[in-house]
């Protein structure tokens, strides 16, 4: 609790008009996005750091002190990001035990397989992301041997849990865009 208190003390490194206390499950997930695309530029601009094979490749604006700056810019938004993860399955009420392959929400527990746990625990990380059957392959599960059928599978079977529990969330998908975890509006 002491974090959270600690996280949830004004600071001057907050974006201005963070919610730090909404009560909503979906401002959390939006704040997970924004706080995903700002780690994703900070890693690339750490990777800008990096010796280019042309000196004139490097960009005019990245010093050569900024690296530790950077660094330390990318740790803080990595915490703030890892908050948020954690606020959007606080207020959402939802539990994932990769242990024990459960998921619990309002009191009620369901248990789930392997393959289900980590497919949940990857989209539960990118709350409101879509990703390609492909990817999902490839990023929740690191198989690349496993079908897009398979995952489909998965993904009925999860669905049916995530309903079953009552949880305030759906696993959706649009067209050319794959699958998501959405937070429902309180």
């Amino acid at each position: 609790m002491a974090d959270l208190d600690r996280m949830l003390a004004p600071s001057p490194l907050l974006i201005e008009g963070e919610p730090l206390d909404s009560p909503y499950a979906e401002d959390a997930q939006q704040w997970v996005g924004i706080y995903s695309e700002l780690v994703s530029f900070t890693g690339r601009s750490l990777a800008r750091q990096q010796p280019q094979p042309y000196p004139s490749a490097e960009p005019e604006w990245l010093k050569a002190g900024d690296e530790a700056q950077l660094r330390s810019h990318l740790e803080r938004l990595l915490s703030r990001l890892e908050f948020w993860r954690r606020r959007v399955h606080d207020l959402a009420g939802l539990e994932l035990d990769l242990d024990s392959r459960t998921i619990s929400c309002q009191g009620r527990t369901a248990p789930l397989t392997r393959r289900e746990a980590q497919l949940f625990s990857f989209l539960a990380e990118h709350p409101g992301k879509f990703f390609s059957a492909s990817q999902l392959i490839q990023r929740a599960w690191h198989s690349p041997e496993l079908s897009e059928e398979e995952l489909r599978t998965y993904i009925v079977r999860l669905r049916r849990c995530i309903r079953g529990l009552g949880a305030p969330c759906d696993l959706v998908n649009q067209a050319r865009q794959g699958y998501a975890l959405r937070f429902k509006a309180a």
